[in-house]
């Protein structure tokens, strides 16, 4: 694409190279665009999110050549639509889905096709927001599309001429967002989904004066400029906690109808993208389990994610520290999840086809439900590499260094998930991933003695050090009363469950060296007594003089985990803590109902 000659058409070609610059561009700002996101929460992670979704369209794009504009936008589309993350990401798809929808007879552009088309994805954009906000992204985008075509009306025809005029005007609409939007005006930034915008436009125009496409894996990042850069922001109180996502496929999406559906919800920063056979859900929701029931009526759900936006904002004011993540599979205090800062990525629990996130979209007592009507033996499934690709990313752009502790490998392919994403990331990622060799109650005890070193100031390698030290002492003891789980799961035979019942034998398993669970003794009985012994077969477990930390699970049996805790702090008074919590429904797949699980941790604060 020569600089001098005028440019009457746009191809395909040419529109990919513009594309994959644009998106240059903005991996280039991301950092810049988390720090200035304050709309519609300061979560501090729109560059991410953006990026997130316009390196799903970088991929798509670089799997091969389209022959027409309308094959390829199609493509760009839908792969927005697949990776589309936050509000941002949501808003920029369906602006995608738009100009592809308008642009099916035109095999290139001209300067009037793409005006046109960028109108379209204008007029898409604003119609894929529950409660349109005036100084926003579709605000810039529609005001660079009626850029177009003013200038096609005054009879601009060289489309390089009629960019340039074009993103002059996106600027402006940028720079005027904070008078539109107060919040904005209050920090003193302009909105950062509309900077990413203006930012991908940028890279195009660069392409379109160059014909050069920057290598998006060495381009150098820009220095905020003064205009640009947030002095930080405090986070208040949040309405709805759960950034929650979903990605539909159906015969037949009904976007308005289904908008409505999750408008009458107790919710907020609504956007539904797509339509047909896909279409993208971003909400903020307290209760993300109602979201992807009334999601699940439209199609089959995809890519379910609920992020703690309550977590993301304690980024904002903590750059520089150590970030502790671990996955459901631990059984954590919730008081300790919020007072240390933990990140938990959610394992998934499968009824048949029907998906939840651990925890999040089912909590418990609900999964509890579930199970006594029998219909279907729930299984359960690691985290996606992407949920850890996410989280890590989010952590590592706020300037974290990150610790991510995970169920023994022996058990779940979750640390594997976790240490090949952080690979993929980089040798310089400050990640390291540790194998728990634990799982439960001894898994959470391991994550909190790791926060509460981090907020002692130890380094990662401390920290690494220091649960090398204190993982081989820190036992997880299981009292199974139901084999059957066991044996629907296939790791118990079904002789061992025959055997027990008969017998009135309850088996405890621990965690072994390796990371394998095990059987280590057997408690005769049922109820009350069975309970009694297990306490004692505990109490014999923990050395006279030094002081322990327990935590106690419960599978649906809160009475006898409260037994339970009485009798080992008489037993053992020598306790730092001692907490129950109820065993996630993660957890219980295989524990079963009626299961005690105790952690028990020598216990040294980290200072």
């Amino acid at each position: 694409m020569s600089s001098n000659s005028t440019l009457l058409h746009i191809d395909a070609e040419h529109l990919r190279n513009a594309l994959m610059a644009g998106i240059a561009h903005v991996q280039a700002r991301r950092d810049l665009l988390n720090r200035i996101n304050v709309f519609p929460v300061p979560d501090g992670d729109t560059g991410t999110n953006l990026l997130f979704t316009l390196q799903s369209v970088r991929r798509r794009l670089a799997e091969g050549r389209r022959a027409t504009v309308p094959m390829l936008l199609d493509d760009v589309a839908d792969a927005a639509l697949d990776g589309a993350r936050g509000n941002s990401g949501a808003i920029l798809a369906q602006f995608f889905h738009g100009v592809s929808e308008s642009s099916r007879t035109n095999h290139r552009f001209d300067a009037h096709q793409l005006a046109h088309a960028v109108k379209a994805g204008a007029v898409s954009a604003w119609s894929a927001m529950s409660k349109p906000v005036a100084g926003t992204m579709p605000t810039v985008l529609e005001d660079f599309g009626d850029a177009l075509a003013q200038g096609v009306e005054s009879g601009i025809e060289d489309i390089r001429d009629l960019l340039g005029r074009a993103r002059k005007a996106a600027h402006r609409s940028l720079k005027a967002t904070p008078d539109q939007l107060q919040v904005l005006k209050d920090a003193g930034v302009v909105d950062a989904g509309a900077q990413g915008f203006v930012d991908l436009i940028d890279g195009i125009w660069r392409y379109v004066r160059s014909g050069r496409v920057p290598d998006a894996e060495a381009l150098p990042a820009f220095e905020a400029d003064a205009e640009g850069t947030a002095g930080g922001h405090e986070a208040g109180p949040l309405d709805h906690r759960y950034c929650t996502e979903c990605l539909i496929d159906g015969d037949d999406v009904q976007v308005g109808t289904l908008r409505e559906r999750l408008n009458a919800l107790d919710a907020s920063s609504l956007v539904v993208a797509g339509g047909g056979r896909r279409a993208r859900v971003h909400i903020h929701t307290n209760k993300p389990g109602e979201v992807f029931r009334v999601c699940a009526e439209f199609g089959d759900i995809r890519q379910q994610k609920a992020d703690d936006m309550s977590r993301q904002h304690g980024l904002l004011n903590q750059r520089g520290t150590i970030a502790v993540v671990t996955d459901s599979a631990a059984d954590l205090p919730a008081g300790e999840i919020d007072r240390l800062g933990i990140h938990t990525v959610p394992l998934r629990l499968f009824f048949g086809d029907t998906e939840y996130l651990d925890k999040l979209s089912i909590q418990p007592g609900a999964f509890y439900a579930k199970v006594e009507k029998g219909e279907v033996h729930p299984q359960t499934s690691q985290p996606p590499p992407r949920d850890f690709r996410r989280q890590f990313e989010l952590l590592t752009s706020h300037g974290h260094e990150v610790v991510s502790i995970h169920v023994s490998g022996q058990l779940s392919g979750t640390w594997q998930a976790a240490e090949q994403t952080a690979k993929r990331l980089g040798d310089d990622a400050p990640i390291t991933v540790h194998d728990s060799k634990n799982a439960a109650c001894g898994q959470a005890l391991l994550v909190l003695w790791a926060a509460e070193a981090a907020a002692a100031g130890w380094s990662r390698r401390e920290i690494v050090s220091g649960l090398d030290e204190i993982g081989p002492k820190t036992r997880t003891f299981a009292l199974a009363r139901d084999l059957s789980w066991g044996v629907r799961g296939g790791r118990v035979k079904p002789w061992m469950d025959w055997l027990a019942r008969n017998l009135r034998l309850n088996p405890v398993l621990a965690n072994t060296t390796d990371g394998l669970l095990a059987a280590r003794g057997i408690v005769r009985g049922r109820g009350e007594p069975a309970v009694r012994r297990f306490a004692k077969f505990l109490a014999r477990k923990m050395d006279s003089g030094t002081v322990y930390r327990i935590l106690i699970s419960q599978a649906d049996c809160r009475d006898d985990a409260r037994l339970l805790r009485e009798l080992l702090l008489t037993a053992h008074p020598e306790v730092d803590a001692c907490w129950i919590e109820e065993a996630s429904p993660a957890v219980g797949v295989h524990a079963g109902p009626g299961s005690l699980i105790v952690g028990l941790q020598p216990w040294s604060a980290p200072g």
